[in-house]
């Protein structure tokens, strides 16, 4: 097994070590880790066993794959403090958002790998959107896939699709509790039932909905089993098709344009 590297251990980085040790992906004696924040590396060093390295250097100096879990805005400055350790029998795994394997390669010699994680791998569910630079070999490929996989489920796609995708795996998450939220408070703010039963019951049926799904896989046959033609589900559905198109319209054009933005704060970075 390679010896395995992660720098960054805040919430996607410390939740990636904690189930690719939990479900066997990775061996906690073949990681180590490091961050800036010491108190943070030793916490998750107790809680799964793995090593903790001296300093980036360190880390990228005794590791074959090395993951970089950082903000986007810090992959630059920390690629140039590793760029005589990132050597070309090395291979580097983003889970950085907008910054692309041109830009990593550009700073350094190692094999490129990106990938954006879900924060429903806690649950080994979801997807992780996964591309490769051109000189990553057939064995990256097999350990990435086959890291990510113990953890939910790869999904090889273009880079250029990322951002555009994010939105449906990686943010998602995000945007299907607040709505659910927002179902649930509609029934609290009307009814006045209790803000606990809402939840309880909003999530339950969430969950329900999502194995059901699952197992038809068709969004049309789902609705088509609870909206009887003339029937009360249907005029609630003639709601959510004349605003939700332009609700999600406008949902997908700020996050694309926020990813813009954060690539051109990158480009404008010093080298």
């Amino acid at each position: 097994m390679a010896r395995i590297g992660v720098i960054g251990t805040g919430s996607m980085g410390g939740m990636l070590i904690r189930k690719f040790v939990e479900t066997g992906a990775f061996s906690a004696g073949d990681v180590i880790a490091s961050n800036r924040s010491p108190d943070k590396t030793r916490a998750i060093a107790a809680a799964t066993g793995i090593g903790i390295a001296g300093s980036n250097r360190d880390l990228a100096a005794a590791s074959e794959v090395i993951f970089i879990c950082v903000k986007p805005l810090a992959v630059k400055a920390l690629l140039k403090e590793l760029e005589c350790v990132l050597t070309a029998d090395k291979l580097v795994v983003s889970i950085a958002s907008d910054v692309t394997i041109d830009d990593i390669s550009a700073l350094c010699d190692a094999r490129v790998a990106r990938v954006i994680p879900s924060v429903t791998s806690e649950c080994c569910k979801g997807v992780s959107l996964v591309a490769f630079g051109d000189r990553s070999t057939e064995a990256d490929r097999d350990l990435v896939l086959l890291a990510f996989g113990s953890i939910g489920r790869p999904v090889e796609t273009a880079e250029k699709n990322f951002e555009l995708l994010a939105d449906l795996t990686s943010c998602a998450p995000a945007f299907i509790s607040s709505l659910m939220h927002e179902l649930a408070l509609s029934a609290v703010r009307r009814e006045g039932m209790s803000a606990e039963l809402a939840r309880l019951l909003v999530i339950e049926t969430l969950l329900g909905t999502a194995e059901l799904l699952k197992e038809v896989n068709s969004f049309e046959e789902v609705v088509a089993r609870v909206a009887s033609k003339g029937g009360i589900t249907e005029e609630g559905l003639k709601v959510i098709r004349r605003a939700a198109p332009s609700m999600y319209g406008d949902l997908l054009e700020v996050t694309l344009a926020k990813h813009s933005l954060v690539k051109e704060r990158i480009r404008d970075q010093e080298p």
